[in-house]
């Protein structure tokens, strides 16, 4: 027999190299690079170390810079990227550069806070003659020189401060074609950008006047939309925009340039009795359902604040942040966007109604008034006495009190007088009614030191 010879196939080189190589990768779990592949890797890892180094050095040369500039080269590089950032380098228009300068320098003054001491009160003077009933509404110009005044009596009130002098507009109860208002008139705002005087009332109409018409005078246009009375207006700085406040719970939102509503805010399940309104898209509000209410109407939300334990009767925007409120409980409250919980406290007792308030914006002082006849001035602030260890806000009396022969309905600021609507019953009803009480406006000569 012959012997069967068996030969192998020799595997090629390759294969073998390539199998080796997929078992170590299968091993070490990466896969396997050829030569080429590596001298291109460690090329860019070699580029771009030294881009991240190239980088670095120049990040740290800024940093540098910044760390070794004086102040006045800083405000200058401040103000070159704040310019920038407007586009002042010719992106865009100068008016429109320049008004956005106008915007955010009113927008940094409404930020600024303010200390006030040393607050005196001068001799109070009350004028009588205009309204026969009740004066339930105040505003002030810009200038000090003109107040205006709604009443029970239906009328709107146009007072000259510096003469005495007064002139009324039209209205009546139950004068339907009178031209103005035939109810109560509960709120008015003076607008100036457009120059308006708005007025609502019991007859639920919101009503535009011209401030500067002779006595008699008509409403200009009257707007309907509510369903109950209309207890508060007020208007932006800028003109844009008016809000009323009703008795139907709802908060109106008015554009004054086309005098139509644009939206219709819930959220009270009562009736809201006050209103004020200090930033843009932010008013704030107080109903008899307890509450105080932070609406936000550009988002469509609103803050709820619930500590009262009476009807809401009264509240005052201080600055951005915080407000005021009081209400028949005798109670005051101030309040942060940032808390549910008042920041400070104070309570008059029982019996004593709080029914007007105003705040000097961005600073600390707040004015109250109420059904006793008094008119008092509070300041908050954090304990500097004795136990400087209290960091807690408090309310204390910056003045003395001023006795008022009325109920204080309206109080209006202005930065050398304070005003008020005074009566002998509350604006809302005759809960509280005193003889000896008297209808009218008063004024007090006002002055304070900032720090």
């Amino acid at each position: 027999r012959g012997a069967m010879v068996l030969k192998k196939r020799k595997r090629a080189t390759g294969l073998r190299s390539g199998g080796s190589a997929a078992k170590a990768a299968r091993k070490g779990g990466a896969p396997a690079a050829d030569d080429g592949a590596a001298n291109l890797a460690s090329e860019d890892e070699l580029s771009s170390d030294a881009d991240g180094g190239e980088a670095a050095g120049a990040k740290s040369d800024a940093e540098d810079d910044e760390f070794f500039e004086t102040a006045d080269e800083k405000r200058v590089r401040l103000a070159k990227e704040y310019l920038s950032r407007l586009g002042a380098d010719g992106e865009k228009p100068q008016e429109e550069v320049q008004e956005q300068l106008a915007r955010d320098t009113e927008d940094q003054a409404k930020r600024t806070r303010m200390q006030i001491e040393d607050v005196q009160l001068g001799k109070p003077v009350l004028r009588r003659k205009a309204h026969e009933k009740a004066v339930t509404c105040v505003c002030l110009s810009s200038d000090d020189s003109t107040a205006y005044t709604g009443g029970k009596d239906c009328r709107l009130v146009r007072w000259d401060l510096e003469t005495g002098k007064f002139s009324s507009y039209a209205g009546g109860y139950n004068r339907f074609q009178c031209g103005g208002h035939f109810q109560q008139v509960l709120g008015v705002c003076l607008v100036e950008p457009r120059q308006l005087l708005v007025s609502g009332g019991v007859d639920r109409l919101v009503r535009f006047w011209d401030p500067r018409a002779p006595p008699e005078a008509t409403c200009k246009q009257a707007l309907h939309g509510h369903l109950g009375p209309v207890t508060a207006v007020a208007a932006e700085e800028d003109g844009s925009t008016l809000y009323t406040a009703s008795l139907d719970r709802s908060l109106k939102i008015w554009d004054l340039r086309t005098r139509r509503c644009t939206d219709t805010l819930f959220g009270h399940v009562t009736g809201v009795n006050c209103m004020d309104l200090h930033s843009k898209n932010r008013p704030t509000t107080g109903g008899a359902d307890k509450t105080v209410r932070l609406w936000k109407t550009d988002r469509e939300t609103h803050l709820m604040f619930a500590r009262h334990t009476y009807s809401v009767d009264a509240v005052t925007v201080v600055d951005q942040d915080r407000v005021v409120s009081a209400g028949q409980d005798g109670n005051m409250f101030l309040w942060s966007n940032a808390s549910k919980k008042p920041l400070a406290t104070v309570a008059l007792g029982s019996g004593k109604w709080i029914t007007a308030l105003r705040a000097i914006r961005q600073r600390n002082v707040v004015f109250s008034g109420g059904t006793d006849g008094f008119l008092r001035c509070w300041r908050f602030g954090r304990n500097s006495g004795d136990n400087a260890e209290d960091k807690t806000l408090r309310f204390t009396e910056a003045a003395e009190a001023v006795a008022v022969p009325g109920c204080i309905n309206g109080i209006a600021v202005g930065r050398k007088v304070l005003v008020a609507a005074v009566g002998k019953e509350h604006k809302l009803g005759r809960w509280i009614y005193e003889k000896k009480y008297r209808n009218g406006l008063l004024l007090l000569p006002l002055s304070y030191r900032e720090v």
